[in-house]
């Protein structure tokens, strides 16, 4: 099994796709820097959403994940299962001693790692990038609740939000990752990865606006966090606040993604017929 890991994250890693993604990581982050630091011209010192060394880890990354990272993942995931679905590779790995539930969980296991290595250079040269470039402080303030969270408290806290965005990049996964072992082409789980990224953004920011819904304002809000993306883009502050009762709704949420989804692309992924 962990031979085959490594052959997956070998054959990942050979392909240019790999290599474009991880030149572009640095491009976001200086992308961030430059339209944080515009950003703070607009802000007064003093508010949650004032950018500073200790929270600018944390903000860049809350806008990217909802479109950058999930873009990243259905790129992996069609090259790592749909592209070889429809080039016969998995057939010519299957002929080799191993099971699809074997492979199924090598190939999982090699995106997640993957997007664990792009999350965790983005956050590394944002906190470099964010002591360099932004206001040094002692203190953190969160969005919520507005804390004033001591420096270490405040570092804990980055750490809380990272490891909360991973477990958001699981629950994204475990979908394209159903869409590509049901897609009969890259193209296909391509076009699905992003109409699926557009929906769950889209949603939620219609019933959000919306002003003439008859249905009551706690209900409007769960519905908007059984969005994944939603989820990224703030539910993650919601998650790590004291002051809230959506903590375990959110929990649910990712945990039913995760599960069923996880479950369901396992299922297709072992009982298809890639000899035919």
């Amino acid at each position: 099994m962990k031979g085959l890991f490594t052959s997956e994250l070998e054959r990942l890693w050979s392909q240019k796709i790999s290599w474009i993604i991880l030149f572009f990581i640095p491009l976001m982050s200086i992308g961030s820097v430059k339209y944080y630091l515009s950003w703070n011209e607009r802000v007064s010192p003093g508010q949650p959403d004032y950018v500073t060394s200790l929270n600018f880890p944390i903000i860049s990354i809350s806008e990217h994940l909802v479109v950058s990272f999930n873009i990243i993942a259905i790129i992996l995931i069609s090259t790592v299962i749909a592209n070889e679905i429809e080039n016969g590779q998995l057939r010519m790995i299957l002929i080799r001693p191993f099971s699809t539930t074997q492979l199924f969980l090598a190939k999982l296991a090699t995106i997640l790692t993957t997007m664990f290595l792009y999350l965790t250079l983005f956050w590394i040269l944002n906190t470099v990038a964010g002591y360099i470039f932004f206001p040094k402080v002692d203190t953190l303030i969160t969005f919520l609740d507005e804390q004033k969270l001591s420096l270490t408290a405040a570092l804990l806290y980055n750490l809380k939000y990272f490891f909360a965005c991973f477990v958001t990049m699981i629950s994204v996964v475990s979908v394209f990752t159903l869409l590509g072992s049901i897609s009969r082409s890259t193209m296909i789980t391509l076009g699905a990865g992003v109409g699926f990224i557009f929906l769950a953004i889209a949603i939620p920011q219609l019933l959000e606006f919306s002003t003439q819904t008859i249905i009551g304002h706690n209900t409007v809000v769960h519905l908007m966090y059984m969005s994944i993306v939603k989820i990224q883009h703030t539910g993650i502050a919601f998650l790590l606040s004291s002051t809230n009762n959506l903590n375990s709704y959110i929990i649910l949420v990712q945990t039913v993604y995760i599960a069923l989804f996880g479950l369901i692309a396992y299922w297709t992924f072992v009982k298809r017929d890639y000899f035919i």
